[in-house]
């Protein structure tokens, strides 16, 4: 039997009351693309088992009625069902229009629902409606509906209709509470539900309106919808053999609709309003279809418009928006700070917000809630507004107003300048329950920092009688030092009650943050001094003019004083450029100062001592006492670039430490970070050091790193000092040099280090690594020469040192005297024991000492020699390695070039023989 044509029955016999005939409009579905309908409300009991909106005169008035709506038969093919093609017409139009009408009524009210399937009848309605009157219930539910096994189902799968029609001053909310479908977001091929709540009427074309709001499927049911206007359609497709109404349910509910009129409408959008403060001072208003999902592709606006003298309090009780982004390319709801959208913005919000409140400045405030296609599933925002005289006035705000706060106020500097910060309402005493914030910011620039200096000159917040002096419940100032209020932690000072004049208060960074705030009592507040001095952001004790580079550390009596950080300004971040800092770390009279550098990073490409020239460096000195006013400054080193200094301790008597930092006007980095800390000192040549000798009543010999197990230890701290005859020199050989890091490939002596002393009054030379900073042998410039071995407490170890060292003096008249050998070629005389000794003595380039007759050869090379053959024999075999590449070369073009010669005769011989073939 074919299906039968889709016609429309009249609804005044099936039905209680008759619908508008607009809901008798033909509804397309988007997917399937074919006509569909609102079909009759007498579904079967046992398609929908809540559905009891059918009684026994509908029986009776269905049976005696065959009226049809008269449509122009629209000639559409007809598919073959179960395999058979359909049987030719043999009625004509107006008895086929007979037949079905008795059919019709034949499904609605069988007690089966439908024919059984031998009967071979294919249609039946599993359509939903629901229309709000006064009479009805204002809610419900739903569910997919309970097909019987014995029913047949179209071979095109289900496809069922649910409308929910709420009165003109009402909406519709419906909310899922079981979601059973099978299928995965986002393909919902076989089962879904689509949902349309922004039809503007029952007549909507579901194919033709743009008002699609979603398909769902799977187990995660869509969040309540709420209709844009009063109607909301589903629309349950399914390919299921068997369908039972645990596939999804859930409630409907008609909603009273003065919630989202909230003032004057404005035309053309459905939520564009104006607010008046004479004709509502206090009011509500939501997103359109809150608290369900809001639609898509809207735009909405709130006009507050207020008067002369009056601000506007906007606070959200709840905010849900999707969050596309920093900058809420999305959807977004963006407030100005006016009457119009060409008023200043005071933000735009998206996401998730809490705690929003928002103040107007004056007394308008325009807001636009703007959305797009982002696909979300946000329920909007519910917000209250008011209109009131009471708010803070600005009159008192010396800085700039935050827009949107109510009595918030930013303080930017303009360079070292000052001002004054007062109490909301000042000259006269502070409203209760007001909280007003004062940002005050200095300069953070690449080459200025500032931080702000405040110094009160009247304060006066009564607190309750009988609190304590720290409770500060009644009202206070809250201060956060380093400029940042963080949720859960307090204030890091709070003020109340009287304070005494003239104290001061100092940010830890380049900017401070206070709070006021009040409660039920009231009083004359405050006026705040503020100012902004340079910053340096170092550790230690700064120099009482902030416009100085100066800081100190000093030991003390607790534990803490004993050690501690310094850093380079700024650090991590770059230091400024054009600067001048001096660091003074200063021990107790029984104290030696360390100092050690986990980072150095300086621009240049330098490393040490003379090579630090016109680029940024680091001197250090030792503080000698000498009973004056200043103290003898006695240099330790100069570093620069990215080589770390060595280990740095002052010697035994030396209680103090200067460190210079300068920087010049061209790159800057991140700069240095290190430790220092002061120890009691240990005698310079006590045996407790077990390393360091004073040696004088000799003219030559040797001395040796300490070592533990082949390696050096960890802080050690070794001395050697040298003291020969007046009118003689020092002459020192390094035979072996085994150190941590290396200055010469920018690693530096971090670990360990060798400093030579040949002048005291200048830099010394400072030798880690493998290599040298100089060539050849150190000379003293006096009869006096000093080593120190300092190694770091986070050393490793190494083999250490070997050196040795010898008297010489130059000749008098070119003749040295009796017992000396003169050098050929530096003209040192040296004592003759050290003739043919294995050691060359004479200097750089001279080893006559060990060629003279007897002597059996150097058995020892200096370290200099060692590395300068090493390094010659290397440059040798390159040399005679890149030769041998370049014979090797054109060993292979010349064998290439011969092969393709001989290959080029060899076939030219072959085509002429092959023209000879030809011409025989």
């Amino acid at each position: 039997m074919p299906l039968l044509p889709q016609r429309w029955l009249d609804y005044s016999s099936c039905h209680r009351y008759k619908p508008d005939l607009a809901l008798l409009a033909r509804y397309r579905h988007p997917k399937r693309r074919r006509k569909t309908r609102i079909k009759q409300r007498c579904s079967s009991p046992q398609l929908f088992p809540d559905a009891t909106h059918q009684d026994s005169s509908s029986s009776s008035s269905c049976s005696s009625s065959s009226t049809v709506f008269a449509e122009k038969e629209e000639v559409r093919e007809q598919r073959p069902q179960h395999g058979r093609s359909r049987p030719p017409h043999a009625h004509t139009h107006k008895s086929s229009l007979l037949i079905l009408a008795s059919l019709a009524c034949l499904l609605c009210f069988s007690p089966d629902g439908l024919p059984a399937r031998g009967a071979g009848v294919m249609a039946f309605d599993c359509d939903f409606m629901r229309v709000s009157n006064v009479v009805n219930a204002k809610n419900g539910t739903f569910a997919a509906p309970n097909i019987p096994p014995n029913i047949i189902l179209p071979a095109q799968g289900l496809q069922c209709i649910y409308t929910f029609i709420a009165m003109p001053n009402e909406r519709v909310k419906v909310t899922f509470r079981d979601f059973e479908m099978s299928g995965r977001p986002p393909e919902c091929l076989r089962e879904y539900i689509d949902l349309y709540t922004e039809l503007r009427n029952s007549s909507e074309d579901l194919v033709q309106t743009d008002k699609f709001g979603g398909r769902f499927c799977g187990r995660i049911a869509p969040r309540a919808r709420v209709s844009l206007y009063n109607t909301i359609v589903l629309v349950f497709s399914t390919d299921r053999e068997q369908v039972g109404p645990n596939i999804f349910s859930g409630n409907y509910e008609f909603l009273n609709a003065s919630m989202y009129d909230m003032g004057t409408p404005a035309p053309p959008s459905q939520c564009a309003f104006v607010v008046k403060s004479w004709v509502k001072r206090l009011g509500n208003f939501v997103s359109p279809t809150y608290p369900g999902v809001y639609p898509q592709r809207i735009i909405c606006s709130y006009q507050l418009l207020g008067q002369k003298g009056q601000r506007v309090r906007v606070e959200f009780m709840d905010f849900d928006l999707f969050y596309g982004g920093l900058h809420c390319p999305y959807d977004r709801l963006v407030v100005h700070d006016g009457a119009s959208e060409q008023d200043p913005v005071i933000n735009t919000y998206c996401g998730a917000q809490r705690n929003l409140v928002v103040f107007s400045s004056q007394e308008n405030l325009f807001i636009s809630f703007i959305t797009n296609r982002s696909g979300g599933e946000n329920r909007g925002f519910h917000a209250i507004f008011e209109f009131s005289e009471l708010f803070v006035s600005l009159e008192f705000i010396t800085g700039e107003h935050l827009r949107g706060t109510e009595c918030d106020q930013l303080i930017l500097s303009s360079g070292r300048n000052s001002g004054e910060i007062r109490s909301p309402n000042s000259p006269f005493p502070y409203l209760p329950n007001v909280e007003c914030r004062y940002l005050i910011e200095g300069l953070n620039t690449a080459d200025e920092l500032e931080r702000v200096k405040l110094r009160i000159k009247m304060f006066h917040m009564p607190q309750m009688v009988g609190a304590a002096k720290d409770d500060c419940s009644a009202g206070g100032l809250a201060i956060w030092m380093s400029g940042r209020e963080e949720r859960g932690r307090p204030a890091q000072k709070t003020l109340c009650g009287t304070q005494p004049q003239e104290e001061v208060i100092r940010s830890e960074d380049h900017k401070i943050l206070l709070k006021f705030y009040s409660g039920t009592t009231q009083g004359l507040g405050f006026v705040i001094e503020y100012e902004f001095e340079m910053f340096f952001d170092v550790p230690g004790t700064a120099h009482p003019l902030s416009t100085v580079c100066e800081f100190s550390y000093r030991s003390g009596a607790t534990p803490a004083s004993k050690a501690g950080e310094f850093h380079s300004p700024r650090h991590p971040s770059n230091y400024p450029s054009n600067i001048n800092c001096t660091y003074i770390f200063e021990g107790a009279d029984n104290e030696q100062a360390h100092l050690e550098f986990d980072l150095f990073t300086l621009s240049g490409n330098g490393t040490y001592a003379n090579t630090c020239t016109q680029q940024d460096y680091v001197d250090f000195y030792e503080l000698v006492e000498t009973g004056r006013v200043r103290r003898l400054e006695r240099p330790i080193g100069r570093y620069c670039g990215i080589a770390v200094p060595g280990p740095i301790k002052t010697r035994h008597g030396v209680h103090a430490l200067k460190m210079h930092f300068v920087t010049d006007g061209h790159e800057v980095t991140n700069g240095f970070r290190g430790r220092y800390w002061f120890q009691n000192e240990i005698p310079t040549f006590s045996p407790v050091r077990g390393c360091g000798e004073d040696i004088s009543n000799s003219s030559h010999g040797s001395i040796a790193s300490p070592t533990v197990n082949d390696k050096y230890p960890a802080n050690a701290d070794c001395e050697w000092q040298i003291t020969v005859r007046r009118g003689h020199s020092i002459s020192l050989n390094l035979t072996s040099l085994a150190f941590e890091g290396d200055p010469a490939r920018f690693a530096g002596c971090g670990g360990a280090a060798l400093r030579i002393y040949t002048d005291p009054d200048r830099h010394p030379l400072e030798v880690c690594g493998a290599m040298m900073t100089k060539k050849g042998d150190f000379r003293s410039l006096s009869n006096v020469m000093r080593l120190a071995f300092t190694s770091a407490s986070k050393s490793t170890g190494g083999a250490g040192f070997v050196a040795s060292w010898a008297e010489f003096h130059y000749p008098v008249g070119e003749v040295c005297e009796q017992d000396e050998f003169l050098c050929d070629n530096s003209s040192y005389c040296i004592s003759q024991d050290l003739v043919c000794d294995g050691v060359y003595h004479c200097g750089e380039g001279d080893p006559s000492d060990e060629t003279q007759e007897g002597c059996e050869g150097v058995t020892e090379e200096s370290a200099f020699d060692f590395l300068s053959n090493t390094y010659a024999m290397a440059g040798v075999a390159a040399a005679a390695g890149f030769v041998l590449l370049g014979v090797l070369v054109v060993l292979i073009v010349v064998c290439r070039r011969r092969s393709a010669e001989k290959k080029r005769k060899r076939q030219q011989r072959q085509h002429q023989d092959n023209l000879q073939d030809q011409w025989n």
